[in-house]
């Protein structure tokens, strides 16, 4: 995948950056503190990452951190059955990716004379839990960052192609993240992708993005206020 470009359906679990986003936010969190690390962070960057590392592609048997989405499901109030894991896919899996140096500006971005070069992408972590909802198989995917309010930046494009939405809708989703420990925040459209940040331990920013992995006939009852219902009911299940 190339650095000024979008693909329109990612591969499953790969990371990727939208430099001009990143940079952004990246200034941003230089300049402010973080609004997570309350008493009741369960989780930190060195622990997600520590559980990617553990689980890598040989993957796992169930989800980590106590995330359960049948439980999820009965206490959201939607009438489906889960079971861990899809026909092409693991329980859970588990990735790491280490820094990056800052690279040139992709052509279609005229930066600013005081900005040279694109930022780097910071080291970040990410475990995928796949479940079979009936007969739809629904994907959280769990990124942690070392900094503070950077990740939903860092997993714009899973946010894209999970959700279909538009580059400017993109960037509304970044005006209105969600704060650690808030109510998730709903894909605009159809509303096929719900996002939400955990509190974390210390110094990072916790991403958590729930959707279908079958956006061509999606499980309504699936999509929407229901979505972020559910992940609501996930996020608040995380434990160390």
């Amino acid at each position: 995948m190339t650095a000024d470009r979008i693909p329109t359906r990612p591969a499953r679990r790969r990371f990727a950056v939208l430099p001009v986003v990143l940079g952004t936010a990246l200034g941003a969190a230089a300049c402010t503190g973080s609004d997570g690390g309350g008493s009741d962070a369960a989780l930190s960057y060195a622990s997600v990452r520590s559980t990617a590392e553990q689980l890598g592609s040989q993957g796992g048997a169930a989800c980590p951190f106590g995330l359960d989405l049948a439980a999820a499901l009965k206490s959201a109030g939607i009438d489906r059955t889960a079971t861990p894991g899809a026909a092409d896919a693991k329980a859970a899996e588990g990735e790491v990716a280490e820094a990056t140096a800052p690279v040139p500006w992709p052509s279609w971005i005229s930066p600013s004379p005081t900005t040279a070069s694109a930022p780097g992408r910071p080291p970040s972590a990410r475990v995928t839990c796949v479940w079979t909802v009936g007969s739809t198989p629904v994907q959280l995917d769990l990124t942690a960052v070392p900094l503070d309010d950077v990740g939903v930046n860092m997993v714009l494009p899973s946010i894209q192609s999970a959700g279909e939405v538009s580059v400017d809708q993109l960037s509304a989703i970044v005006t209105g993240r969600p704060k650690p420990g808030g109510k998730p925040l709903v894909t605009p459209g159809e509303g096929l992708a719900a996002i939400a940040r955990v509190r974390a331990k210390g110094t990072g920013d916790i991403v958590l993005v729930l959707s279908q992995d079958s956006p061509d006939r999606p499980d309504r009852s699936l999509t929407g206020e229901p979505l972020g219902r559910l992940l609501d009911r996930l996020a608040g299940q995380i434990r160390s």
